[in-house]
């Protein structure tokens, strides 16, 4: 090699061209139609003239100018895709309905008649002798008492809850960068370089695309404790039987007649004017059977509810909140593509 060829060669090699940021993690493998265009994961390889000449539209002269400009850049850049994942919870309502039992008291007023009986007997001291006399009669009244019974309704209610859950899914983005390359001329022997030797990235940029996601997987919803509305009841009470109490009076005894011998009077015995020729005197009523009447019921009074069971109903699902986001790996997933000025190879 004659010594304006090494000088030439010295200073050729001496060309560093830097372009943007660019990642180191971009994959690369063929990057164009051109079986001189190689590039590796590191961002090494070789790209000759040619394809550099083609893409520019650049004879020898105009590409040894730009070389000497130091005005070719060489980028690259891929396609990439992120998995990302992301709590969430979602708020619900569930409808509920409650059987309840309330006990009940009823008072009731039962009408009576009981039977009378009134026996007199008086001892003369004129020679009369004793008298006996006998009569029947009845009274009105009544017995009071009460029963109890119970009767079914329901109450609406609905509870408060929360279910937590994830979403996957995929955000597309691009990585691009800059490559630092040598000429090479030892490739062969002539007065022109041969192609650019790419010695490895000079940096990365990351750009992040639209995020797709999937629909949320949740678990089971965890549930507060009902609200409940007032009761409602639609049918009567079942009451038991009525327990009475004693007999009340509510009017005077109506007396049959006197079962008395021909010609006396039991006002023989009751006159104060005989009360000095009457040695004893007995008047003895004595009240019999009672025979029960027709009742009438009286007031209701509601008593205490025991709520039983709780049916659930419809669940609504509400809103969904997000919680941060998890990002994934940045994984290149398209073919590489490089550049020369912005111009693809």
């Amino acid at each position: 090699m004659t010594a304006r060829r090494k000088i030439q060669y010295m200073r050729i090699r001496s060309i560093v061209i830097s372009g943007v940021a660019a990642s180191a993690a971009i994959a690369l493998g063929t990057t164009s139609a051109y079986a001189s265009v190689t590039v590796d994961a590191n961002g090494k390889g070789f790209i000759g003239k040619g394809e550099v000449q083609n893409a520019l539209g650049m004879n020898n002269s105009a590409l040894q100018k730009a070389v000497d400009a130091k005005s070719l850049v060489f980028t690259a850049k891929q396609s990439t895709s992120q998995e990302v994942s992301k709590g969430v919870t979602q708020a619900g309502s569930q409808s509920g309905s409650q059987a309840g039992t309330q006990e009940g008291t009823q008072a009731g007023t039962q009408a009576a008649t009981q039977a009378m009986s009134q026996d007199l007997v008086c001892t003369f001291t004129n020679g009369s002798g004793t008298k006996t006399f006998h009569r029947d009669g009845e009274r009105d009244g009544s017995r009071d008492g009460s029963r109890t019974g119970s009767r079914t309704g329901t109450r609406e209610g609905s509870r408060e809850g929360s279910r937590d859950g994830s979403r996957t899914g995929t955000r597309a983005g691009s990585i691009a960068g800059s490559l630092n390359y040598d000429l090479d001329v030892d490739a062969r022997k002539s007065n022109q370089y041969t192609g650019f030797i790419l010695n490895g990235w000079k940096g990365q940029s990351y750009t992040e695309g639209a995020t797709t996601w999937n629909a949320p997987v949740f678990g089971e919803y965890t549930f507060g404790g009902y609200s409940f509305g007032a009761w409602s009841f639609t049918g009567d009470y079942s009451f038991g039987e009525y327990e009475f109490g004693d007999f009340k009076p509510t009017g005077d005894v109506k007396w049959g007649d006197w079962d008395a011998a021909p010609g006396e009077n039991p006002d023989d015995c009751l006159r104060s004017s005989n009360a000095d020729k009457i040695t004893a005197i007995s008047n003895v009523v004595t009240p019999g059977a009672v025979t029960d009447g027709a009742v009438t019921d009286g007031a209701i009074t509601d008593g205490a509810i025991t709520p039983g069971a709780v049916t659930d109903g419809a669940i609504t699902d509400g809103t969904v909140t997000d919680g941060a986001i998890t990002s994934g790996a940045v994984t290149p997933n398209g073919p590489v593509q490089v550049f020369v000025n912005g111009k693809g190879l």
